[in-house]
């Protein structure tokens, strides 16, 4: 039976991993704090740690520092419910085994925790690595998919290592921001980082550019010049689009990195080098090498470790993480505030396809806070492409899922043929929707009106969707809280199962008075989607008496 430790303050979390563990036979010890599970640590012998990054009595960071001075062999896997890229570098660069995001999935939590146990069993070197606390100046890098947690432990495990590293990903994914982290996470952290982008200098010029020439190598050389590679010794040289490089420069690059050792244009002597080479490219290189436009023997030393970065179209919600980061870039910048973005600009922001990914992502949001006149981003004020293709996009993704879905859409045209009064728009399809009458003498006819038409839309849609409130909040573009908010309020007559529940009465025969409370309120509660103040208005009682009564029945 493996020993493991569970280190976090929220009860609720805690409880969670300790119950998961158990049911796999492992022995959970449970610590709230730092200065606890040190304690335990000290004392016992434990198989694994899985270890909150956030304690109340300190840094989870600092505590795994601590824990490598206790026992340098024992497997941590570290959990958060931060978004930072930050954390997750460090946590793997300091050799954590893994770096799970709350809330927790327990089959995720279950394999990590096999994957230690075995580890456990397996080795015997030390995993020790030193934070340079230093340097804590690197851009952020945004998002917590998969995908990118993936990215963020591949920065852990090799930005320590001195060895080359390849960048692969579509344009604009943020391959420079990876090749800094690697370089800022590194042990030449404090040596010089420099980019050279080999797509956008031409080939007479780039060799010149990175290896440098002395006076008089070509016409217009009127002084010797030193190239990235001596400006960079003891640093990190970033090759953007390496992909570009002419099949001489390759040769010439290739005998830099096996051998650290180079000429410049038009020189005799011979340069040793001292540099770190990160490389990135959108190309398929696999194929270039096929083709014979890239060299086999330079495309396997680069590749000796690749990190991988996904398109924006592929990470799910960090559109939203980084719609509203952009935003606040925007709006420092231009001195605007701009401080929502609505839910329709939102929405077609998500669905927008972003060819251009993260680079386009920033530039629209930036237009976006330009043209805003208040500080709600409309979806005016977004480019017309992106508009239009991520309302396009979410109409084609309803339609493929739902056959009635032609019928969200308007019918404009009267069937008199008369336009010049149109009859109320039915966006639900034959369940149109009617206007209360107008009383010209209230003070808020608007929001009556409006009022009025959004609870039969709220409740047309859930009967539509069958009481699904996942698939009513996409139809709706509001969020579930927006949604919940909505039933709670108008008590809106949402149950799609009012039939099935006519043959399913509330009192049976045998049921005692306890019986038929309990049901009513299980009822209540199911209808509203857990929520308690919404069972309570419908059951006549006070949200505390249903409390109560939850926990006395």
């Amino acid at each position: 039976m493996s020993r493991i430790l569970v280190v976090d303050d929220e009860p609720a979390d805690l409880n969670l991993v300790r119950h998961a563990l158990q049911k796999k036979d492992h022995d959970v010890e449970t610590a709230q704090c730092a200065k606890e599970a040190l304690r335990l640590l000290r004392h016992r012998a434990f198989d694994v740690v899985v270890l909150d990054v956030m304690l109340p009595d300190g840094d989870g960071l600092d505590v795994l520092s601590k824990i490598r001075e206790i026992d340098a062999q024992l497997p941590v896997i570290f959990v958060t419910s931060g978004s930072e890229s930050k954390n997750a570098i460090c946590a793997m660069k300091m050799g954590a085994l893994d770096y799970l995001l709350k809330p927790i999935n327990v089959s995720e939590l279950r394999n990590g925790v096999a994957r230690a146990i075995e580890i456990r069993r397996l080795i015997n070197t030390p995993v020790e690595m030193n934070v340079d606390q230093g340097s804590n100046d690197v851009r952020s890098i945004i998002g917590r998919c998969p995908a990118m947690q993936e990215v963020y432990k591949s920065i852990g495990i090799v930005a320590a290592q001195d060895v080359t590293v390849l960048i692969r990903g579509e344009s604009g994914t943020g391959k420079e921001l990876v090749a800094r982290a690697l370089y800022q996470f590194s042990e030449r952290g404090q040596g010089p980082f420099l980019a050279v982008n080999c797509a956008a200098i031409p080939e007479t010029l780039l060799e010149s550019e990175l290896f440098g020439h002395e006076k008089g190598a070509f016409t217009g050389a009127d002084r010797k010049r030193i190239g990235k590679f001596e400006q960079c010794s003891g640093g990190t040289l970033f090759l953007d689009e390496i992909g570009d490089m002419s099949p001489v420069l390759q040769s010439k690059l290739l005998r830099v990195l096996q051998e650290r050792q180079f000429e410049r244009v038009g020189g005799n002597e011979t340069i040793n080098c001292n540099v770190r080479v990160i490389a990135a490219t959108h190309r398929h290189l696999e194929q270039m090498v096929s083709d014979g436009e890239f060299r086999a023997d330079l495309y396997y030393r680069l590749n000796g470790f690749a990190i991988h970065l996904p398109p924006l179209r592929d990470r799910g919600k960090d559109i939203d993480l980084l719609v509203e980061y952009f935003r606040r870039l925007a709006g420092l910048e231009l001195h605007k505030d701009a401080r929502v973005v609505s839910p329709d600009a939102m929405q077609a922001l998500r669905k927008y396809h972003w060819p251009g990914n993260i680079r386009e992502l920033q530039n629209v949001m930036r237009q976006a806070v330009l043209k805003a006149a208040g500080p709600v981003i409309l979806p005016e004020f977004l480019p017309h492409t992106v508009f239009e293709k991520g309302r396009l996009a979410q109409v084609q993704e309803i339609d493929s899922r739902d056959p009635i879905s032609p019928q969200l859409l308007p019918d404009l045209q009267d069937t008199n043929g008369d336009d010049s009064h149109p009859r109320n728009v039915s966006p639900m399809g034959g369940a149109d929707l009617s206007f209360p009458p107008l009383d010209f003498d209230s003070t808020c006819l608007y929001d009556d009106v409006i009022e009025s038409v959004e609870v039969q839309l709220v409740e047309e849609v859930l009967r539509r969707t069958g009481n699904d409130k996942e698939q009513a909040v996409q139809r709706l573009g509001i969020n579930p809280t927006q949604l919940r908010s909505r039933i709670s309020q108008k008590m809106l007559d949402v149950d799609p199962t009012e039939e099935r529940e006519a043959d399913e009465p509330l009192f049976v025969r045998g049921m005692t008075m306890a019986d038929i409370e309990r049901e009513a309120i299980r009822r209540a509660l199911d209808r509203f989607d857990g929520c308690r103040k919404a069972a309570a208005e419908q059951l006549g009682i006070s949200t505390r008496t249903l409390q109560r009564r939850v926990k006395e029945l």
